[in-house]
């Protein structure tokens, strides 16, 4: 079983900073909390690029129509745009549906000094997942293959909320 114990780190500016060393097995580790972030940055990254794609996708859509007068259908959002600009647009949706749950966790966890290995684990395999129902979702858009990538996605940021709960219950929050 893994127990956590506190050690004190100088840092570069000559002040303590506290941080968990994990024993397994006889063996001693140190995650760096930080680490949590990587895949957020990923995570982010992802959105960006599917608002890239979006913008791209519209840009050749709007290049194609009549924008004598100013187009008040374009302006009002009556325009029929062409499926590969609303897939994107419903992916671009998704960027900020069930990863709202995984930015959150991912903060919780920093500050909750909850960011062990697994959970670091965690997050990557949630950013492969939804990297992967991003590229089917404006891909070839098949519901039977995205819905149980959805589904692991899914279980993964459930998994880490009740892994951060028993960590909060068991350890209680160190200050």
């Amino acid at each position: 079983m893994a127990s956590a114990s506190p050690a004190r780190l100088r840092t570069t500016s000559g002040t303590t900073e506290q941080r968990h060393v994990y024993k397994r097995a006889g063996e001693r580790s140190k995650v760096n909390q930080v680490a949590i972030f990587y895949p957020v940055f990923v995570q982010v990254l992802l959105t960006i690029a599917v608002y890239g794609l979006l913008a791209l996708s519209r840009a050749r859509a709007i290049g194609g129509m009549n924008r004598g007068g100013g187009n008040p259908d374009l302006a009002l959002g009556r325009v029929e745009w062409p499926e590969d600009a609303v897939k994107r647009a419903a992916n671009q949706r998704n960027q900020f549906e069930l990863p709202v749950l995984f930015y959150a966790i991912t903060a919780f966890a920093l500050i909750l000094n909850g960011a062990d290995f697994l959970m670091v684990v965690l997050a990557w395999l949630f950013v492969l997942s939804r990297i992967l129902h991003a590229a089917i979702h404006i891909g070839p858009n098949k519901v039977r293959w995205r819905s149980p990538v959805f589904a692991v996605g899914f279980l993964i940021v459930a998994i880490m909320w009740v892994k951060l709960f028993f960590h909060v219950v068991t350890r209680g929050v160190v200050a």
